[in-house]
């Protein structure tokens, strides 16, 4: 029992004990190229094509912005978001990546919102797919 505690304690506090290592890490002038091209490319790409639910449009921003808040407390788990196309303000709701799913959304939210409809973008962030639909 002795040793155990001993061999415990000298295990939790060598960390404490020994010095720091460095590493370092040399990088061939191909792999920053590789790596510069790749940031370049990723910061080119705006979007991802896919399917929102569109739950209104109006062409009043307070009413837009009303709409969006009552969504989210109707449905706290749905992503939902207002885009401003001249001289419309749309209430989107969603990321779906086909028009099936998009459809399916409907489906969930059609006793609130019977006139919900699928609305193809061309910009929806890649984070907008990992929230909780």
């Amino acid at each position: 029992m002795a040793r155990s505690l001993l061999l415990f304690l000298f295990l939790g506090f060598a960390p404490l004990l020994l010095p720091a290592q460095e590493i370092q890490v040399n990088e061939g002038p191909s792999v920053g190229d590789l790596m510069n091209t790749w940031v370049a490319a990723n910061r080119k790409n705006t979007g991802i094509d896919g399917w929102r639910v569109q739950v209104l449009s109006t062409t009043d921003r307070v009413q837009a912005d009303a709409a969006k808040l009552k969504f989210s407390s109707e449905f706290p788990a749905i992503y939902a978001d207002w885009v401003h196309e001249k001289p419309y303000y749309k209430v989107r709701v969603g990321a779906c990546r086909t028009r099936m799913e998009a459809l399916a959304l409907i489906n969930e939210i059609k006793d609130y919102y019977p006139g919900a409809y699928p609305a193809k973008d061309t910009r929806i962030h890649p984070r907008d797919f990992l929230r909780k639909q």
